[in-house]
């Protein structure tokens, strides 16, 4: 697979060109290993045929093509922020010492902590736009990955943000899909049983919206014990404020008891409203005459 940089040019000012992160005398070499894995992880999410797209445009040297430089930064970031805290630690004979010298002063560790959550979360906001960027242009194709889950209940991220907003994020609706995959193989079908396919065919029906519902907030509280949390907007986690963990952390287990409370309240109307649909067979008494029962007989 070509990749989208030059390693002929043993500096790395065209990743500086790119992110303005880096200083310039870094090793491209250095980064080479960190730019490979970017590039595969990046094209299983645009797919092969878009990259081919960008890689004939850094060919032709079309460096200002608005598409090939969203490929680019996100693969920039991706590199760096699994390079950079390699580099924090240098090996010598006397074991392995932090990085220091007299005209750079050593970071604290929740400065380290904030500057690889903020590098991570740019990052995830890169890949993001070039995601809307290949949905919304006619020239770009959506990939396999990015169709892959059209067939859900929640088959896309209007309908997710229907229950739950995530400052349209396309690729976190795709990083929660296999968890609203599950819930729907699992628990929903358990539920619905053989009107499954039914429910799902029924645009306005309120058992389907309650069945998204319930997959969306599924979704929400896996992901959030699954993921990063980097990849959630800020406004749908609960923040620690104590100790490090200030620094960048999040209060996961009550963020993830606040979307079970709401998924244990879908499902009690979810079974609700099935039960409604069901027919009561409610038997009538037979009432025998005979010749003495007091009736008069013909």
């Amino acid at each position: 697979m070509k990749l989208l940089f030059n390693k002929e040019v043993d500096d790395s000012s065209e990743l500086l060109a790119i992110s303005g992160l880096n200083d310039a005398s870094i090793s491209i070499s250095h980064l080479w290993p960190y730019i490979r894995t970017a590039t595969r992880e990046l094209v299983n999410i645009i797919g092969k045929d878009n990259y081919e797209k960008a890689v004939d445009f850094y060919d032709a040297d079309a460096f200002d093509e608005e598409f090939l430089e969203l490929v680019r930064y996100p693969l920039v970031l991706d590199a760096f922020r699994k390079y950079a805290p390699l580099t924090d630690i240098k090996f010598t004979d006397n074991g392995r010492q932090f990085r220091a010298d007299d005209h750079h002063k050593a970071p604290w560790e929740w400065q380290v902590d904030k500057s690889d959550a903020q590098m991570e979360k740019a990052y995830y906001a890169a890949v993001d736009e070039l995601i809307s960027f290949i949905t919304e242009s006619e020239d770009y194709d959506s990939s396999e990955y990015m169709l892959q889950f059209t067939g859900l209940y929640v088959p896309n991220l209007r309908v997710f943000q229907e229950f739950v907003h995530i400052n349209n994020s396309h690729l976190l609706y795709y990083k929660l899909a296999p968890s609203m995959r599950y819930f729907e193989e699992t628990v929903i079908i358990n539920r619905v049983g053989d009107k499954f396919t039914e429910y799902k065919t029924q645009n306005n029906s309120r058992i389907k919206k309650l069945i998204q519902n319930a997959c969306v907030h599924y979704a929400m509280a896996d992901g959030i014990k699954k993921l990063s949390n980097q990849l959630f907007p800020e406004g749908l986690m609960k923040s620690e404020r104590t100790g490090k963990k200030a620094a960048n952390g999040y209060d996961v287990e009550s963020t993830v008891l606040y979307y079970d409370r709401i998924l244990d309240s879908v499902l009690l109307s979810l079974e609700q409203e099935i039960r409604k649909t069901k027919t009561v067979y409610v038997p009538r008494k037979i009432i025998n005459f005979e010749d003495n029962d007091g009736f008069v007989s013909m």
